[in-house]
């Protein structure tokens, strides 16, 4: 059954993704949106298609923007596996988008979709990164309409959660995914280190309802 689930969504349409948007997935949306129009690149890549909000509100900016997606259904400029790669794209973006991606493919092909994109990247490009991470959200909007988020430990805000984590001994994750930050094998400390073999600095990292959000660099080109 679970196994069912993860073939299933490579053949998820635009109107899945669309349908199933919720203020998560905004509110992640809102940071690419801000930072890469803050960084004002020439040439996007955005690897997952997707429900296409992030293409839609920065193509008007930018001089092209470019899909990157294994599922032909969303009808993406490129068609491909980004453990594999696409070496007729190497050199060829200042920013590339990888958002709730690289976690749909096992934790040991990590290092190769990175690899990818580093390739993908000219020098001084930038990569915007999301990746979930399996933790409990409390989130609160302030008079001032300052959003804060407090996260806890899986299991500590959910009934559920805690007896999955403490009386089953497993930490659920979605049965999209096949892994994820905080599942009880691989930690955000793993994920940093495999940034760092990549060739990427970490320029920016928010940890947000959900999922924690990076803006990487080249090593040689990073400016803090």
């Amino acid at each position: 059954m679970i196994r069912d689930a993860y073939a299933e969504q490579f053949n998820l349409t635009r109107h899945d993704y669309l349908a199933s948007l919720d203020m998560v997935t905004w509110l992640r949306h809102y940071h690419v949106v801000r930072d890469l129009l803050a960084a004002a690149p020439k040439a996007v890549l955005e690897v997952g298609a997707g429900d296409g909000v992030v293409r839609r509100c920065v193509l008007p900016m930018v001089e092209s923007y470019t899909v990157f997606d294994i599922n032909a259904r969303l009808q993406p400029d490129h068609v491909g596996d980004l453990k594999i790669g696409d070496p007729a794209l190497t050199h060829r973006f200042d920013a590339v988008v990888a958002t709730e991606v690289m976690e749909h493919l096992p934790f040991s092909d990590f290092p190769a979709c990175l690899a990818n994109l580093h390739a993908w990247l000219q020098r001084g490009g930038r990569a915007f990164v999301s990746l979930p991470h399996r933790k409990s959200s409390f989130a609160v909007l302030t008079p001032r309409q300052k959003f804060r988020t407090w996260r806890f430990p899986n299991g500590l805000l959910s009934l559920s959660e805690a007896y999955n984590r403490f009386i089953r001994r497993r930490i659920w994750i979605d049965p999209h995914h096949c892994w994820e930050i905080g599942d009880g094998r691989v930690k955000f400390l793993d994920v940093e280190r495999c940034f760092v073999e990549a060739g990427f600095r970490p320029l920016k990292c928010l940890a947000l309802p959900y999922c924690d959000y990076w803006v990487l660099a080249k090593a040689e080109e990073a400016s803090m």
